[in-house]
C-alpha cells in the first residue's frame, strides 16, 4: 500500500473544499466541540518548526529552497531541555539539570539523560492524559477512559495498536495526583470488546444521528483527516458533478435520506465511506450502552424514526471501514485500523505536532509534510508501536534541538 496518505496532505485545496461540502451539508455530522490543540500552546513555542519549505511535486523548477531562518538555526541542548521540560512535565527545569547538560562534555548525551528521566516520570502522564484528552475531544464527567488508555499504553510502551485490538483492560482510570494508571475494562456490554471502539464514554460522547458522528470521531482523530477519506485520482461525472469516491455511487440508499442526492454537493463522495462503516456503531445507545437493536436515528420530518439498514445502504452491501476493507463486526475494524499505515502516519504526525507546538492537524490544518515524520514512522512501524519511543526520537530530533 503507499505511504503517501490523505492525512498528510490535506492542505490540498480541493480536498479541504470537498470536506467543507461535505460537513456543511449533512447536518447530523456537525460537532459544536471540534477546537482542541495537541500541544498546550501554554507551553511555549520551543523548537524551530523542521517542516522546511519548497516540494517535490507541481509546477516550478524542481529546485527546493531552505527557509533562510531555518538554516540560520543551531543547536542548542540547553533550549531544548528547557522547552522539553514544559511539554513533558509542565515545569522548567532546575538550576542542577541546566547546569548539567550546559557543562557536559557531551551536551547531546546529558540532555538524553533528562529527557529519559521525563519521559519514565508521573508527570509524563498526566501530560499525556491531557494531550490525548485534546485529540480526541473528550475528558471530564466520566469521559477520561479513552484518553487515559491511550495515556496508558504509551507509558507502559506497549503496541499504540491496542487502542483498537485490547479486548480488555481498555477503560482504565487515571489517578492524577500520583501520575498513575489502574486497570479497568470497559462495561459496555457490547459482544466484543476492541479497545476504544467498545468504551461507552466514547459512544456516549459522540452519540447522533445514524451513528454519524461516532464515524467521523475515528476519522478525524485516528486518521487525521475530515470527509470525504477516499478520493480517487480521476473524478467520474454525476449529474454534471465530480463524483470522487472509489465506491459505486449507487452504494448508498435513497430513502428516507437520499444520499444520491446531487442538487448542492454530491453526497455520496462522503456518504460512501461513512455509511459503510456507521451501522457497526447503531447499537450503543445515548449513554454508551450496547442494546441488542439499533439505538440510533434517521433525522426525518415531522419525527425521527429508528435507523435501519436501508437507511444507510442498498440491501446486499457489505460493511468497510474504506472500499476494499471489509469488516463484520467492531473486532475486525480495531484489526483494520490496527493494519492501516494511514494511523501510524496520523499518530506519528500528532507527536510531531505535539512536540513542535503546532496545533490540530484537522481542525486547523497543522499538516505535517510526509518526508518531515518519515524517519519516525519508519520507527513507529519497526519497534512493535511504541509511540513513546517515537516521541523520545522527536525530543531528540535536530528539528527539535535547533533553535
Amino acid at each position: 500500500m503507499p505511504r503517501l496518505s490523505k492525512a498528510l496532505t490535506l492542505a490540498m485545496l480541493p480536498l479541504s473544499l470537498l470536506a467543507f461540502a461535505c460537513d456543511s451539508a449533512d447536518p447530523s455530522l456537525s460537532d459544536g466541540n471540534d477546537g482542541s490543540n495537541d500541544g498546550d500552546g501554554s507551553d511555549g513555542s520551543g523548537a524551530g518548526t523542521g517542516t522546511g519549505a519548497g516540494s517535490s511535486e507541481g509546477g516550478g523548477s524542481g529546485t527546493e529552497t531552505v527557509d533562510p531562518a531555518l538554516a540560520a538555526r543551531v543547536i542548542d541542548y540547553n533550549e531544548a531541555l528547557r522547552t522539553a521540560a514544559l511539554k513533558l512535565t509542565r515545569r522548567l527545569p532546575t538550576l542542577e539539570q541546566i547546569n548539567k547538560v550546559r557543562d557536559a562534555d557531551d551536551p547531546e548525551a546529558a540532555y538524553a539523560e533528562e529527557l529519559d528521566a521525563m519521559l519514565a516520570s508521573p508527570a509524563f502522564n498526566g501530560r499525556m492524559v491531557k494531550l490525548w484528552r485534546d485529540i480526541m475531544r473528550m475528558g471530564g464527567d466520566g469521559l477520561d477512559s479513552a484518553p487515559a488508555f491511550a495515556a496508558k499504553l504509551m507509558a507502559e510502551q506497549r503496541p499504540f495498536t491496542e487502542l483498537f485490538t485490547a479486548t480488555s483492560g481498555n477503560c482504565p482510570t487515571f489517578d492524577a495526583d500520583a501520575g498513575t494508571f489502574a486497570d479497568g475494562d470497559c462495561a459496555s456490554n457490547a459482544p466484543v470488546q476492541a479497545g476504544v471502539l467498545t468504551d461507552p464514554a466514547v459512544q456516549r460522547q459522540f452519540y447522533g444521528n445514524m451513528a454519524f458522528r461516532r464515524v467521523r470521531w475515528v476519522q478525524e482523530t485516528f486518521y487525521c483527516s475530515k470527509m470525504p477519506a477516499e478520493v480517487v485520482d480521476q473524478p467520474t461525472q454525476v449529474d454534471g458533478k465530480d463524483y470522487t469516491s472509489p465506491w459505486d455511487f449507487q452504494t448508498v440508499s435513497t430513502t428516507p435520506i437520499d444520499f444520491q442526492d446531487t442538487q448542492s454537493v454530491v453526497c455520496a463522495n462522503c456518504h460512501t465511506t461513512i455509511n459503510h462503516v456507521a451501522p457497526l456503531f447503531a447499537n450503543f445507545d445515548e449513554n454508551g450502552m450496547w442494546q441488542n437493536s439499533i439505538q440510533v436515528k434517521t433525522p426525518i420530518a415531522p419525527d425521527p424514526v429508528t435507523t435501519e439498514m436501508s437507511h444507510w445502504l442498498r440491501d446486499g452491501e457489505t460493511l468497510a471501514w474504506h472500499n476494499g476493507r471489509t469488516v463484520t463486526d467492531l473486532a475486525s475494524l480495531g484489526q483494520v485500523l490496527a493494519e492501516d499505515p494511514a494511523i501510524s502516519e496520523c499518530m506519528v504526525a500528532r507527536m510531531w505536532n505535539f512536540a513542535l507546538s503546532k496545533e490540530d492537524i484537522v481542525t486547523d490544518l497543522a499538516t505535517v509534510p510526509f518526508g518531515v515524520v518519515q524517519p519516525h514512522i519508519d520507527e513507529f512501524d519497526n519497534n512493535g508501536q511504541d509511540l513513546k519511543a517515537v516521541l523520545r526520537g522527536i525530543f531528540l530530533s535536530e528539528d527539535f534541538v535547533s533553535f
